[in-house]
């Protein structure tokens, strides 16, 4: 009696973690909007922390990262900041020139696509050195949590011609002295009329 148990629990394990989905599954199935294109997110791949990402530059393989919004390019929604409050802000650009709503910030965010460190030192006249390093993250897919809130409508072109339109041309002319003697004349009939009652 007690192996068929233990077989059984057995088999429910090992069924439970083959089905096991990675985030980017559970997200894109539970209310999340997906933003750029529509990316086969490996199942056995997890989150990979902001603090990584300059390790991460150098494997040339996609990963994602789960951040929270820090701010989006209020003209166009073009590109966005993430952290995740213990690291550095990571600036990510969106490939092939997808947008995301600019009234994006503060949500949660997964990022899929590939990480990009670069850096350069600079030499002051004294001769110190600095050396700055700035990360950066081309991202293929964006999932944002909730859709809620969100602009409905990608936002509007900033190269279009805002001028207002011209009203059209008069068909005719309209009449320069416009003789009212006619309308003065009957006002002054019911004016009178009025006080004789």
């Amino acid at each position: 009696m007690k192996t068929p148990v233990t077989f059984l629990l057995l088999l429910i394990t090992t069924v439970s973690v083959g089905c096991a989905q990675n985030l980017w599954w559970e997200a894109e199935r539970s209310g999340w909007v997906l933003f750029g294109t529509d990316v086969q997110v490996p199942r056995k791949a997890e989150a990979l922390p902001l603090d990584m990402l300059p390790e991460a530059s150098q494997w040339n393989e996609d990963v994602y990262v789960e951040a929270w919004i820090e701010s989006v390019d209020q003209e166009s929604g073009s590109w966005m900041t993430i952290s995740d409050g213990t690291s550095a802000p990571v600036l990510v650009f969106f490939e092939q020139g997808f947008k995301i709503p600019r009234n994006a910030r503060g949500r949660r965010t997964m990022t899929w696509g590939r990480p990009m460190t670069s850096s350069g030192s600079i030499t002051n006249q004294d001769g110190e050195t600095r050396t700055n390093r700035s990360i950066e993250f081309s991202a293929k897919a964006v999932l944002i949590q909730g859709f809620y809130g969100l602009e409905s409508a990608l936002p509007r072109d900033r190269s279009s011609n805002d001028r207002a339109m011209p009203l059209p041309d008069l068909t005719t002319p309209a009449p320069m002295e416009v003789d009212s003697s006619a309308d003065d004349d009957m006002m002054l009939d019911l004016i009178e009329e009025d006080d004789s009652e």
